[in-house]
């Protein structure tokens, strides 16, 4: 998965951040902040119209078709590259972390290694004829590549049967590793909406959200039976720290 970097749509968009005529202005930082931020706006259109529309105000014509344009770059690079952490590998590639907080992401390779570490193949089937779904929450999600990395490894075992019983969770204090995850497990199928798209057979994007969804406020889940991934041990203590939301 790493070979992503290799990508020559990859390359591409993260050239789209490092050298953009259009917002020249901006720090790349700055520039796939705000880039995160739309690209939410535009996947969720149809639970919050009135947001993406004022979302969309803030950026001339020309800035909002450059904005789709590396959206399209990344959608194509997801396509030739399921369940990757793209956007994670673009943020520490951009150099965006000694630009602000030093964070680092778990590397692809790690991540994948860990989780086949957590899996249990019956594990799992005990908990689907149990519960009817597996839970799954990463306490310090970044930009979400453990939850894509346990995904794919679902994925590879049950194929997309077997993705449609995960209920997936992530929390974070940093809104940008919010952004980043909720897109990435919406583009690959794997929260509720993009696993109904995934069911019907279309690509996992807001073009094709029907036009009247309900807002659905996501329950906090019982996590004292969850696969608790990458985080404190004790998973009630993630209750308290103050993290932005669960998703």
């Amino acid at each position: 998965m790493s070979t992503v970097r290799e990508n020559t749509l990859y390359k591409e968009l993260k050239e789209g951040f490092l050298n953009n005529r259009i917002f020249g202005h901006l720090h790349p930082y700055d520039l796939y902040r705000n880039w995160l931020e739309a690209m939410w706006l535009f996947f969720d259109a149809g639970n919050n119209k009135a947001a993406f529309k004022e979302g969309l105000d803030k950026y001339t014509r020309e800035q909002g078709e450059e904005f789709s344009r590396l959206m399209m770059l990344y959608s194509e690079t997801v396509k030739e590259n399921p369940f990757g952490d793209i956007l994670g590998e673009l943020f520490m590639e951009l150099d965006i972390q000694s630009a602000r907080s030093g964070q680092y992401f778990t590397p692809w390779e790690i991540a994948e290694f860990m989780t086949r570490m957590t899996f249990s193949r019956e594990g799992f089937e005990r908990a689907v004829k149990e519960k009817g779904e597996v839970t799954v929450i990463d306490p310090a999600v970044g930009s979400g590549v453990m939850l894509l990395a346990y995904g794919k490894i679902v994925h590879d075992e049950f194929g997309r049967e077997g993705v449609n019983k995960l209920r997936l969770y992530g929390t974070d204090i940093d809104i940008r590793c919010v952004h980043m995850c909720k897109i990435q497990l919406r583009i690959n199928g794997l929260d509720s909406f993009g696993r109904m798209v995934c069911r019907m057979g279309q690509w996992a994007s807001a073009q094709t959200e029907p036009g009247k969804t309900p807002e659905i406020k996501t329950p906090i889940p019982d996590i004292s039976k969850a696969i608790v991934l990458h985080g404190n041990d004790n998973p009630e203590a993630q209750k308290d720290m103050g993290q932005l939301e669960l998703f």
